[in-house]
């Protein structure tokens, strides 16, 4: 007596179906096995001053050397931040937390956000001063050059740059270091305004000139794809 053909084809089927379930199993354990995930810790140091003390984005990335999707947008600012009213608006500075600027205008939307802040707390503007753009510029560079995020970096005195142009009146120096998108000028001013150094600095009334200065790079000591941010401050 012959099998009926649908009794035949059965048994066949589920074991088909078995080895594929195990196969599609194995797959995505393998899978997930090999996920990556890059968690970055951003936030504060006293002196000069980078961002890791909060989470930024949590990525992925299926198998090394493919690329990192973004499943998590962290948050540009500490919790409860005090200091939220001293930040510009986009419409009084547009582009405060935007990195794709040209890096001149991201300067000029710095300037923008430093003088709101010292008003807000009743001090007078700042006037840019080239002399304190050269300097602020030659630190960042310094910083790139010697990859060491400092106010010493290359071994220097903090002010020997300053000095060495033969300005030898009160100055000030303020340093921020974010990664991606905590490099923006929004943030970084932020951050400085959360450091009480840097407050400082930020709303000493005797300055009356500064000069700032930003630079990305690759790499920095640990930190990587980021914007430097130098701003240094004057009397006379």
């Amino acid at each position: 007596m012959g099998i009926p053909e649908s009794d035949w084809r059965q048994p066949n089927e589920s074991r088909r179906r078995s080895r594929f379930n195990s196969s599609v199993l194995l797959i995505v354990l393998l899978l997930v096995l090999a996920v990556v995930v890059a968690v970055k810790w951003e936030g504060l140091n006293h002196g000069a001053l980078s961002s890791r003390s909060r989470v930024s984005d949590i990525k992925l990335s299926i198998l090394p050397g493919l690329p990192e999707l973004t499943i998590y947008k962290g948050s540009l600012y500490p919790p409860n931040d005090r200091w939220q009213s001293y930040l510009a608006s986009e419409q009084t500075c547009p582009g405060g937390e935007r990195t794709d600027l040209p890096l001149n205008e991201q300067v000029t939307v710095m300037i923008c956000l430093i003088n709101y802040a010292r008003q807000q707390q009743g001090l007078s503007t700042l006037t840019p001063a080239s002399l304190l753009n050269e300097t602020s510029l030659e630190k960042a560079e310094k910083i790139v050059r010697c990859n060491v995020f400092a106010h010493t970096a290359c071994g220097d005195a903090p002010d020997a740059d300053i000095r060495a142009a033969h300005y030898y009146g009160a100055w000030g120096e303020n340093l921020y270091l974010g990664e991606g998108r905590l490099g923006a000028p929004r943030v970084a001013l932020d951050g400085w305004l959360n450091s009480p150094h840097h407050r400082e600095n930020l709303f000493n009334s005797s300055w009356r000139f500064e000069g700032i200065a930003a630079m990305t790079a690759a790499k920095v000591g640990e930190y990587s794809n980021v914007t430097i941010w130098v701003n240094q401050f004057g009397e006379d």
